[in-house]
């Protein structure tokens, strides 16, 4: 019997209890951890607040399912059963009646969430805002005889780590009372119902009918699912290892192939598989139909690498095979030669061929030899940067086309070479004045060796530059084997390489020239101002990357190398020395690594990797806003359409587009119209997000412009931008 007494004294240290769990969660969270005891009214800390909460009103014999509810505050975020790069899952300790067991947390599909900064970005596997993770009591009719008219207590202790800039470990003891029921089955509660349906939509189904293998090659896991014929093949999807620590969340690539879904991913360092593995596929078909799965791969072959297929193109979906890749590389080599990347080239290459003028046959022997020789040059250095692309890509690092350029130290260094290029075309110094003997006589040896070297700089020139048909192109090799890749970029550089050699090849024109004279001497001082603004776009990107200072210390630079130049071509042993001397401090001097990294990271502090990318209105109403993955979604959730602006500042034909076409106010009023939410991603700097979002929709650089629809697949849109293109695309919506 329980006195008066004992009753009063148990009643005061429950409310004690409550009101201490509450009061000390505030206190202790600003420390960092939290320990928490809550009484039937759940758990509430700054960060989250979990309940334990049933589908049902009453307990009934058999199945059912309650859940722990977690509603996470804005920003924060818990982790699913492999939390990805850091943090742990809820783990929970069950307090219950004899005759009830509790199954293991029935792990809703999660959500890719970034944490970190752009230089080392981290992947975790988690939940964001209101979530429900259900669990299955499986109820014995013992457990409702003990229990007669009296509430069956189900409790629950439960440990979690929630985490934004700063990760808090938390844990909190939660205790729900159900009334049995022995009536039939119990009435679903109207309130918590509906979050279990949505709950069960996002558990992965099992697919025993999806055929899964997985290869490894070194470091590489390539999983490749085949579905059964008539079975829809999801638009676009991610893919989830369920086993926590073996493979790279930062590493994530998909496709769609002849019959499934493929994805590459990374193995952590020094893990090795273990058959099978789990994965679970989330995604949506093009209807927007959803797509939850689980499926086992087994261990298969190494190396494998099927013919993929990028999710979208500009079309919308579309099968490539290699050798279609190849024909659109070549292609794409061919339109380069027009993209203006490639213009100061042009300057190199007239001024070659009219050296050869009035040569009769010893020139027209020669200007083959040169043609060739440049070809030569062209194609060696596209396969070394793609080489230099795949070795960098297979090893985990988020890069794409012209991803060089994303430095400001090879930006300085390019731009100090064209300078000296344009120096020395307008006749202010001779390169030999100050070569050494050596390697004049090597020249004088190999007079091909200056034809080769136009090709390279010809392909740095170009690699900032995406031509029509490249994009798909690019995008499938990086997704093949090594070998299929080269030969699709080699036959990017054939296309390139083409129309010099046939020039070369038929020099019948060259003797309409006139001989060799004055005019040769016009044309090639002429031939620098293209060379000059060369170096004038370089600075405007140096300016981007990291700010006006580091412009005006490179234009300044600039100068001191244009005298030291000066200098040197004077010709006497003294100025020459000093002329060299002066040159060189001015390539250290201006010398961006520090500027840039300094304007950068106070850039990310207060806006993000790259800054703030938002352009108004004249009468000052924004129009394009700053891309974030997060960004997407969010406004495809509240279902409005988004146009994203993959650029960069070091991207000629990106700034050509913007001019012509995305800055015209009559696409901006059709852009309004319809609504549509205008994003810029930029690129100009390295971010792994853009990187990603690039790779995933089938493209390896820049310009690419993407364009978003609740329910639909991404539609991608030609490199080569016009108002009626984009006028198709926004017809669509």
């Amino acid at each position: 019997m329980v006195t008066l007494g004992e009753a009063v004294v148990g009643m005061r240290r429950w409310l004690m209890r409550c009101v201490l769990s509450r009061g000390a969660q505030r206190g202790v969270a600003a420390l960092g951890t939290l320990a928490l005891s809550t009484c039937v009214l759940g758990i509430k800390t700054d960060h989250v607040e979990v309940d334990l909460v049933a589908e049902k009103a009453a307990l009934t014999v058999g199945s059912q399912w309650i859940g722990i509810r977690v509603r996470h505050q804005p920003g924060w975020h818990t982790y699913w059963t492999n939390p990805g790069d850091a943090g742990y899952a809820m783990r929970l300790s069950w307090t219950l009646p004899s005759g009830v067991t509790a199954s293991d947390i029935r792990w809703p599909a999660p959500r890719r969430i970034p944490t970190g900064d752009s230089a080392s970005p981290a992947i975790n596997f988690g939940y964001k805002g209101d979530t429900l993770l259900p669990v299955v009591l499986q109820v014995e009719p013992s457990a409702l005889a003990a229990a007669g008219d009296k509430p069956i207590k189900i409790g629950l202790h439960a440990e979690w780590l929630v985490c934004r800039d700063i990760c808090v470990p938390e844990e909190g003891d939660i205790t729900l009372a159900l009334s049995p029921t022995r009536g039939g089955d119990a009435v679903p509660d109207a309130t918590h119902a509906p979050l279990f349906a949505a709950a069960r939509a996002r558990l992965p189904e099992a697919k025993p009918a999806w055929k899964a293998v997985a290869s490894v090659d070194g470091a590489r896991l390539q999983l490749n699912v085949t579905l059964p014929p008539g079975e829809r093949v999801p638009a676009s999807f991610e893919v989830f290892p369920v086993a926590e620590g073996v493979l790279d969340p930062t590493v994530h690539k998909t496709f769609r192939t002849a019959d499934g879904i493929s994805s590459q991913l990374k193995l952590m360092d020094g893990k090795r598989p273990d058959a099978p593995l789990q994965f679970v596929v989330v995604g949506a078909t093009a209807d927007g139909k959803p797509v939850v799965a689980s499926v086992q791969a087994a261990l298969g072959a190494a190396g494998l690498s099927p013919t993929a297929q990028s999710l979208v193109d500009a079309k919308g979906k579309s099968d490539m095979s290699a050798w279609s890749a190849i024909a659109l590389a070549f292609l794409g080599g061919l339109i380069l030669n027009l993209m203006p990347c490639v213009f100061p080239v042009l300057s190199l290459k007239i001024l070659g061929f009219a050296q050869h003028a009035g040569q009769g046959e010893e020139g027209r022997s020669a200007l083959r030899a040169h043609g060739t020789a440049y070809a030569v040059g062209v194609l060696v250095s596209f396969l070394l940067l793609a080489a230099v692309l795949l070795g960098l890509r297979q090893g985990g690092a988020a890069v794409g086309w012209g991803f060089h350029l994303q430095s400001p130290v090879v930006v300085w260094v390019l731009a100090v070479v064209f300078c000296l290029i344009a120096l020395n075309l307008a006749g202010l110094f001779e390169f030999g004045q100050f070569a050494p003997s050596s390697v004049l006589s090597f020249q004088a040896k190999n007079p091909l060796f200056d034809a080769f070297v136009s090709g390279v700089i010809a392909v740095v020139a170009a690699s900032p530059c995406s031509a029509p048909f490249m994009g798909a192109a690019l995008g499938f090799a990086v997704a093949q084997s090594n070998f299929t890749a080269l030969a699709v970029f080699a036959a990017l550089g054939v296309g390139m390489a083409l129309p010099y050699v046939l020039l070369a090849s038929f020099p019948a024109w060259i003797e309409r020239l006139p001989r060799p004279g004055l005019w040769m001497v016009q044309l090639k001082q002429a031939l620098a101002f293209p060379m000059f603004a060369t170096v004038v776009w370089l600075i405007w990107v140096l300016a981007q990357q990291g700010g006006l200072d580091t412009a005006v210390i490179g234009l300044f630079a600039l100068v001191v190398l244009s005298l030291g130049a000066w200098l040197a071509g004077i010709g006497r042993r003294f100025s020459a020395a000093v002329g060299l001397a002066t040159g060189l401090l001015a390539v250290a001097a201006g010398w961006p690594a520090a500027a840039v990294n300094t304007a950068v990271a106070a850039r990310s502090a207060s806006t993000g990797p790259n800054g703030p990318v938002v352009a108004t209105t004249a009468a000052g109403k924004e129009v394009w806003q700053a891309w974030t993955p997060e960004r997407v979604k969010e406004l495809l959730t509240e279902g409005k359409p988004v146009f994203v602006d993959f650029t960069a500042a070091w991207c000629v034909s990106c700034q050509a587009n913007k001019r012509l076409v995305l800055a015209r106010t009559d696409i901006a009023s059709e852009f309004a119209g319809k609504e549509v939410v205008l994003l810029r991603a930029d690129w100009t700097n390295r971010d792994e997000r853009i990187t990603r979002v690039l790779n995933e929709l089938g493209r390896t650089g820049v310009p690419a412009y993407a364009l978003y629809a609740p329910g639909r697949p991404v539609q991608l849109l030609p490199e080569l931008l016009t108002t009626a293109a984009v006028r198709d695309a926004i017809s669509t919506l």
